[in-house]
C-alpha cells in the first residue's frame, strides 16, 4: 500500500465544531504535509477575527480578549507571552490562510480555559459553557521548561497497533533544526553552486527530514521553515515536555591549510566536552553563530554548560541515536565515515531530551559540496537520518515493554 495513502488514513478527513450556535464541518486539509484548516471557514463557528501586520498574524476568538500570534512559515503559536511549538506552521495557499490543526485541537481547548473541549475520537471541538458551580480549570500544557521528572523520552498516546510503515506503537514528536539562517549563513560553502551557504542547505535537507518523519507517521516540529535567525538558546526550547528527540543539522568546512579540500565525510555529534582539537574546531565553527544574535543566550560560559551536563540524564541515550543516525547516513555518503564525535555545542545543550548535531559533509571538499547541493544527495541524507531515528525508537518501545513487565508500554 502507498505510504502516502497510509498517513491520510491516518488523518481526520473533517473536524466538527459545536457550539450553542449550531453545528459546522471543517474540512482539513494536508497539501503541505501537516494538517490545517482554513481560517475563514473557522470566522462563523468560533467567532474568528484576524489581522495580518508584517507577517505576524493575530488571531482572536469570539469573547476572548487574548490573541493568538503567528508568525507565517514559522511553526510556533504565541500566547499570553509564551511561545508553543506546533506541528507544522501557517501558510497561505490559493489565496487563502491556513492554520494547523494542531493549535485548534491543542492549544485552543488548553489555553482558552474552559471554553473549548477537544473530543479526538469524534473529531469534535466543542464550546463550553461555564457555569459558577462547576468553574473551568486550564489543563497543564507543555512549555519551555525542564521536566520535573527526567524521561528518555514523552510518548504522548498510550500503546495502540502497530504503525504498518515503521512498526512503532507510540506517538512520537521529533523536532528537527536546520542550522544557522537569516543574517548568519553559515560556512560559505566554497564547493557549493549558485551562491548556496550552510544556511541553505541545512534547511533544504532539514524541510526533506520533516516529510521523510511525516511519511514514517511522526510528529515533526522545525525549528525554522524558512531563511531566519532563531537564537541558539531557543532553538532546543522546541523540544522539552511535548518532544521525544532533537536533530540539529550543519554542515562542516575545513580551514585554510593543506587538508582544507582533502577532507570529507560525516560524522555525528552529541553533547560532551571536545576530546580532540577537530572536535573543539566544529564545536567553535558551530558555536560562533551568537555573533549573529542581538540578546545574551546563556548566562556563563560554556563550562556552564558542560557542568549542566552532569545532569543530563540524557547522554546515553543521545550517544546511542547518534550512533544509529551515523551508520545510517554514512552507508549512503560519497565520503568518509568519520564516526560518532562528542563536543560542548549550546545548541545541544538545552533539548533535555536525545539531542544530536549531524554534520552532514564538508563545503570545503569538491565531492561533497556536489553531493550536499543536489536534490538526490539532500534526499538520500534527510532519508538515512529518518531511517536512524526510527530504528532508535523502535529500541526505546522494546525498552519500554520490558520495563513494563511485557506489558503495553504507556
Amino acid at each position: 500500500m502507498n505510504v502516502f495513502f497510509l498517513i491520510a488514513l491516518l488523518l481526520p478527513q473533517q473536524v466538527l465544531i459545536a457550539t450553542p450556535r449550531g453545528q459546522s464541518s471543517i474540512p482539513v486539509s494536508n497539501e503541505r504535509g501537516t494538517a490545517a484548516v482554513a481560517a475563514v471557514l473557522l470566522s462563523q463557528p468560533l467567532g474568528l477575527s484576524m489581522s495580518l501586520d508584517a507577517s505576524t498574524l493575530r488571531v482572536t476568538l469570539s469573547g476572548g480578549d487574548s490573541s493568538f500570534e503567528f508568525d507565517l512559515g514559522s511553526p510556533f503559536v504565541r500566547f499570553a507571552g509564551t511561545a508553543y511549538p506546533m506541528v507544522g506552521a501557517p501558510y497561505v495557499a490559493r489565496d487563502t490562510l491556513f492554520l494547523p490543526l494542531h493549535w485548534l485541537v491543542d492549544y485552543v481547548p488548553h489555553l482558552l480555559a474552559g471554553r473549548y473541549r477537544w473530543d479526538a475520537s469524534l473529531g469534535r471541538l466543542d464550546e463550553l459553557t461555564v457555569t459558577a458551580t462547576a468553574p473551568a480549570v486550564a489543563a497543564p500544557l507543555p512549555r519551555p521548561a525542564t521536566p520535573a521528572v527526567a524521561a528518555p523520552m514523552i510518548a504522548s498516546s498510550g500503546a495502540s497497533a502497530p504503525n504498518p510503515v515503521t512498526g512503532l506503537r507510540l506517538s512520537h514528536t521529533i523536532v528537527v533544526d536546520p542550522g544557522h539562517g537569516g543574517v548568519d549563513p553559515g560556512n560559505p560553502g566554497m564547493y557549493f553552486p549558485h551562491g548556496l551557504t550552510e544556511k541553505d542547505i541545512t534547511l533544504g535537507v532539514g524541510r526533506l527530514l520533516r516529510a521523510e518523519l511525516l511519511r514514517r507517521g511522526l510528529n515533526v516540529v522545525l525549528t525554522r521553515a524558512s531563511d531566519t535567525l532563531i537564537d541558539l538558546a531557543n532553538r532546543p526550547l522546541f523540544c522539552r515536555t511535548d518532544c521525544d528527540l532533537f536533530v540539529s543539522i550543519h554542515v562542516n568546512a575545513m580551514p585554510a591549510g593543506k587538508r582544507q579540500t582533502q577532507v570529507n565525510g560525516v560524522e555525528t555529534y552529541f553533547l560532551s566536552d571536545a576530546k580532540t582539537e577537530d572536535q573543539k574546531r566544529v564545536a567553535q565553527m558551530e558555536n560562533d553563530a551568537l555573533r549573529f544574535e542581538t540578546t545574551a543566550t546563556m548566562e556563563g560560559p560554556l563550562a556552564y554548560i558542560l557542568r549542566d551536563l552532569q545532569l543530563n540524564e540524557y547522554l546515553r541515550e543521545s550517544a546511542r541515536l547518534a550512533e544509529l543516525v551515523q551508520g545510517n547516513v554514512a552507508g549512503i555518503h560519497p565520503g568518509e565515515d568519520r564516526g560518532v564525535q562528542q563536543g560542548p555545542f549550546m545548541v545541544l545543550a538545552a533539548a533535555r531530551r536525545p539531542a544530536i548535531l549531524v554534520e552532514t559533509g564538508f563545503a570545503t571538499n569538491r565531492d561533497d559540496g556536489a553531493f550536499l547541493a543536489s536534490a538526490s544527495g539532500q534526499h538520500k541524507i534527510a532519508s538515512a537520518i529518518a531511517d536512524g531515528i526510527v530504528t532508535y525508537l523502535l529500541e526505546f518501545e522494546r525498552k519500554l515493554a520490558v520495563g513494563n513487565g511485557g506489558g503495553q508500554a504507556r
